[in-house]
């Protein structure tokens, strides 16, 4: 693959796993951890109270909302959530409880003004159906890693390009341990430095609904 400038200089471009691997990918998970309690719409936020989402509840906020209203933490207890990627230059991090009866996350299409919604999806331990739909809409790919590592999951990566990666996903949803069971059997491994575990990497595509649902549960 390469990449031409207006010179028409023939230039090396990175394949997908070299840039998973590699710088890019390093500088997502450091935004990550920097957006973990900032907004650029409003970083003075208090802690707010967990808002409870039950049975029978449909609660959609575009990242506008979340930011005026300063509510970051949920607890899915069997409805739904729905996040709207309007509100550009906003990065925001929302925590995710999935208690008793789980519930759904809905992430829309993309958005003319996107900004960066990062899910941290946690599952109560002590529910025994604490399972939780993640619906990507409008995305024709998804990708999922995990890394040995930190023992971590991630869900959806940023796309450099229009023709890169998950250029349509605008969230990331984070979740510890191997949460999609990624293994050699169904999953691309990249090697890690110094003996380090593989990084596991699986491209999920979207039918002709342009929707990627992963179920995650105990």
């Amino acid at each position: 693959m390469v990449r031409r400038t207006d010179r028409l200089h023939d230039l090396p471009g990175k394949r997908p796993d070299q840039e998973i691997r590699g710088g890019s990918f390093v500088l997502r998970r450091t935004l990550m951890e920097i957006a973990r309690n900032a907004s650029m719409f409003d970083s003075n936020c208090g802690a707010s109270e967990r808002q409870v989402i039950g049975t029978g509840t449909w609660l959609r906020n575009s990242l506008v909302d979340i930011a005026r209203s300063c509510q970051r933490d949920y607890v899915l207890r069997g409805g739904t959530v729905e996040f709207d990627s309007t509100g550009a230059l906003h990065i925001l991090w929302v925590r995710i409880m999935v208690a008793t009866h789980g519930g759904r996350l809905i992430l829309g299409p993309k958005s003319a003004d996107p900004g960066l919604l990062l899910l941290d999806v946690s599952l109560d331990d002590e529910a025994a159906d604490a399972t939780v739909s993640i619906v990507f809409q409008g995305v024709a790919s998804l990708t999922v890693t995990y890394d040995g590592d930190t023992d971590m999951t991630l869900i959806g990566l940023l796309a450099g390009t229009p023709t890169e990666l998950d250029c349509n996903a605008w969230a990331v949803a984070r979740l510890r341990g191997n949460a999609c069971g990624l293994s050699e059997e169904n999953s691309r491994s990249i090697a890690g430095d110094n003996d380090s575990t593989p990084l596991y990497i699986r491209h999920y595509v979207a039918g002709e609904t342009g929707e990627i649902c992963l179920v995650i549960g105990q």
